[in-house]
């Protein structure tokens, strides 16, 4: 444990320097990304609908590694009717046009809190600010917190509400390698178990490294460094930000990538400067699944079977399911897996009628 701590402290640091980097490239940025996060989006809309409908207790959504925050902006602006704000508040703006954040009467009488946790304060500041921005922390639909700290010691969820905690977007990748993840599906576990809730991890798999991984880390390199598998590293140290000229989209055979070279007070110091695929570093990468960059980022592509193990060691049961997401949506969500721990049975009748299990 002494070791996952150490790895804790590491990562925390990295992602308190990169957050609003991140903010602005991943969250804002690469349309591949987008397009999951989207699929995760649309698919626990229908899960959160079908629990307001089908049990009365109401719903703690608990978002782990909540990041920026997406998860609160979504849901507080759903069951927030703004029939009775002013014109000029800002929720109204945000919401005007986005069929998606339409208010659902259902699922404001339903859902009780959406609660998140992640290890950057900065990451959380930033979550905090996009709620003031959007008017959602003056005029919330429904409970909206926060908490710094670590997902590995998530409090066991009283049975007076129905917990759904969710941990998205191959988050579990950065949580301090396999013994972050090991203690990622054992606290999920202890959360929920006793509550008869609902645990649900989604993550991307290692097979997938080749056609998605390496495209989404080069064209973002300018959030968690230049990747290990590519070369020169002149520019390579974190005094350095290289910003790629273009996204590499799923699939992309292009083993080279042109990008403009700035200091950290954004001085241009090379245009135009050329990197290409190490050969040997990148089928190392694609042998292991594991993602390392100069800049002491660390991430980790969980293969089909690795995660599959944590299941059974983990969340062993009846009702715990593993979902290739591309029988789902292949277009948005072709390289990713659903790890789910559905302790009371709630979702079983949907995997079967969408034909996953």
């Amino acid at each position: 444990m002494d070791l996952l701590k150490e790895k804790y402290e590491t990562d925390k640091k990295t992602w308190d320097e990169c957050a609003e980097t991140y903010e602005r490239q991943i969250v804002g940025g690469h349309p591949d990304i987008l397009a999951f996060e989207e699929f995760e989006e649309d698919l626990l809309d229908r899960l959160l609908r079908h629990l307001s409908l089908k049990q009365d207790k109401p719903i703690k959504l608990m978002d782990i590694g909540c990041g920026s925050g997406r998860l609160h902006i979504r849901y507080g602006a759903k069951t927030k009717s703004i029939a009775e704000l002013p014109i000029t508040h800002p929720l109204v703006n945000f919401k005007d046009g986005n069929s998606k954040l339409a208010f659902d009467p259902d699922l404001a009488k339903a859902l009780n809190e959406v609660w998140g946790i992640d290890f950057s304060q900065n990451m959380i500041d930033l979550a905090e600010n996009k709620l003031v921005e959007t008017g959602l922390r003056f005029h919330p639909g429904i409970e909206l917190t926060f908490e710094q700290g670590s997902a590995f010691q998530l409090s066991e969820q009283p049975g007076s509400v129905l917990p759904l905690a969710i941990c998205l977007v191959n988050s579990i990748g950065v949580m301090q390698g396999s013994e972050g993840a090991n203690a990622l599906f054992s606290s999920m576990r202890r959360a929920v178990e006793k509550a008869g809730g609902i645990a649900i991890i989604s993550c991307y798999q290692g097979e997938y490294i080749d056609s998605y991984a390496l495209g989404q880390y080069e064209s973002t390199m300018d959030v968690s460094g230049q990747p290990a598998w590519m070369s020169p590293d002149t520019y390579a140290s974190p005094e350095f930000k290289k910003v790629p000229r273009q996204y590499k989209l799923a699939h992309s055979n292009d083993s080279g990538l042109v990008v403009d070279v700035f200091d950290m007070n954004d001085n241009l110091i090379e245009k135009g400067y050329k990197l290409t695929r190490d050969k040997d570093k990148t089928a190392k990468t694609i042998q292991t699944g594991d993602i390392n960059t100069h800049s002491n980022y660390k991430s980790h592509w969980y293969s089909y079977n690795e995660i599959e193990q944590l299941i059974k060691e983990h969340w062993s049961g009846s009702h715990s399911y593993h979902i290739k997401t591309q029988d789902l949506d292949m277009l948005r969500a072709e390289p990713a897996q659903l790890a789910i721990l559905d302790c009371s049975g709630h979702f079983g009748s949907i995997f079967k009628r969408w034909k996953v299990l």
